[in-house]
């Protein structure tokens, strides 16, 4: 039931979304069939193409979770989505390390990815996600790399993780009480979700990075900083060396056996780090449903 509730959530934020983004594409002289051929996107308007993927992120991920969240939790929210722990610099740096560790092997899943047999359409959808991604990464200026740095790396990276691991992950582990289940089908659930099929398993991988970093400490906050960090890179990267714009960040990473032996190990290693400094053993209770308008001496008893 809590998750058709999010569903229903997410289905009414796109939908207002869509009106938010049309109305705003009206108002700037782009017709709808510009908006379906992709044609709106191009070097004149890429700033409004920046607007309009900021509205996609809050309205379909960001305002849906903090929803979710107020039907459920009320002033606890923080606390049911493993909000209210601090994050140490220690935490923070390992769990940045891991990601980057894991590298090759995201990128060797990406080559393996690459040798499906895919569908035409899936492919067409994939070019097109491509060209507006290469488009929005072309940065003249500092106000440009800021902009990009706040509608890819960390709007995503605080609405999807609050979907997709404090919400959707936590709910299953508490349905199934099965932990590794819970980060895998989030996960699954998390690369589908982006419809881009190509680079569906390296996708489904990081989400397992990001699912995992969650499980062991307890923390969003973590894989929050991680999801950012792995989207910036990107951006960071595409500002200071322009030819890595049609490129995602796993496809730039050479793998060598040697590499993959050596991330395999290594991303094992710090696994078991943070398995053994785990907060908790399990995720947190269930808590009870606030019932609507709920004082606020009710709140603090």
């Amino acid at each position: 039931m809590r998750i058709l509730v999010l569903l229903a959530l997410v289905l009414t934020g796109l939908f207002a979304g869509m009106i938010l983004m049309i109305a705003v594409l009206m108002i700037s002289g782009t017709s709808m069939q510009q908006i379906l051929d992709g044609g709106y996107i191009n070097s004149e308007k890429v700033n409004l193409a920046r607007l309009v993927l900021l509205i996609n992120h809050l309205t379909m991920f960001l305002l849906p979770a903090l929803a979710w969240a107020w039907i459920y939790y009320r002033k606890k929210w923080l606390s049911g989505l493993s909000l209210d722990r601090g994050l140490s610099g220690l935490q923070a740096l390992a769990g940045i390390f891991f990601l980057i560790m894991a590298y090759p092997i995201v990128s060797k899943s990406f080559e393996i990815n690459q040798s499906w047999d895919l569908p035409a359409w899936m492919g067409e959808m994939e070019g097109q996600t491509a060209e507006m991604l290469k488009i929005l990464l072309k940065m003249d200026h500092g106000g440009e790399l800021l902009f990009n740095l706040l509608i890819i790396a960390l709007i995503p990276g605080i609405g999807e993780e609050l979907i997709f691991r404090g919400i959707i992950q936590q709910e299953i582990d508490r349905a199934l009480k099965k932990p590794w289940l819970a980060v895998v089908f989030s996960s699954l659930i998390f690369s589908a979700i982006h419809f881009q099929f190509e680079g569906f398993l390296p996708r489904f991988l990081l989400g397992i990075i990001l699912g995992l970093l969650l499980m062991w400490t307890r923390n969003l906050w973590l894989p929050i900083l991680v999801h950012a960090f792995n989207n910036g890179m990107q951006v960071v990267l595409a500002y200071f060396i322009p030819e890595m714009s049609d490129q995602e960040l796993e496809e730039s990473v050479p793998v060598t056996w040697l590499a993959l032996v050596a991330s395999v190990i290594v991303t094992a290693l710090l696994g078991y780090w943070f398995h053994r400094r785990r907060a908790l053993p399990e995720i947190r209770e269930e808590p009870e449903i606030a019932a609507p308008g709920a004082s606020d001496q009710n709140d603090t008893v």
